[in-house]
C-alpha cells in the first residue's frame, strides 16, 4: 500500500515451504509489515505500481452475451443491462452507486443482482463475479489509445 507517494506499508509474508520456522511447526506467525518512507526504495514502488496500473487492463462486462446465448439456444441470460450492473459492481461499486449513476432506484439493483445469482446458480457475490468471468458474461479490453 502506498499513501501519497510519501510512505508504503509492505507486508511480510512468512514462508512456509521447506522452512523450519514456526509457520513449518503449525504455528501462526506474528503479523508483521515494513514501513518505508521517502527515498529511494520508495520512489521504486510507486514506479512499479505504475508501470503495473498502466498495463492493467479494465473488465468490461460483454454486452453481447445475452446475444450470443439467445442465438445459441441457451436459456435466457442477462441482458444489456444487468451486464451494465454487473460491470459496476465488479468495478467496485456499491448498489447505491450502481443506482445512482444508472439512474436506477437501488431497489432494482438490488433485484437485478439477485436474477443474476439466480442465473448464475451462485450464493455470493464474489461466486458471481468468478461465474461471469467463467461464463463468458465479461470481457477484458485494452483501453483505447
Amino acid at each position: 500500500m502506498i499513501a501519497d507517494r510519501a510512505v508504503a506499508l509492505l507486508p511480510f509474508t512468512p514462508r512456509t515451504a521447506g522452512s523450519a520456522g514456526p509457520a513449518a511447526l503449525g504455528e501462526v506467525p506474528e503479523p508483521a509489515a515494513l514501513v518505508v518512507h521517502r527515498g529511494p526504495l520508495l520512489s521504486t514502488l510507486v514506479n512499479l505500481f505504475e508501470d503495473i496500473w498502466n498495463e492493467a487492463l479494465p473488465a468490461r462486462v460483454c454486452a453481447d452475451a445475452a446475444r450470443r446465448r439467445a442465438v445459441d439456444g441457451l436459456p435466457a441470460g442477462p441482458d444489456a443491462l444487468d451486464l451494465e450492473v454487473l460491470s459496476l459492481l465488479m468495478g467496485g461499486l456499491t448498489d447505491a452507486s450502481v443506482a445512482k449513476q444508472l439512474g436506477l432506484g437501488l431497489r432494482t439493483v438490488q433485484r437485478r443482482v439477485k436474477r443474476l445469482m439466480e442465473l448464475a446458480g451462485v450464493t455470493t457475490r464474489l461466486q458471481l463475479g468468478w461465474h461471469a468471468a467463467a461464463h463468458g458474461w465479461t470481457a477484458v479490453r485494452r483501453p483505447q489509445s
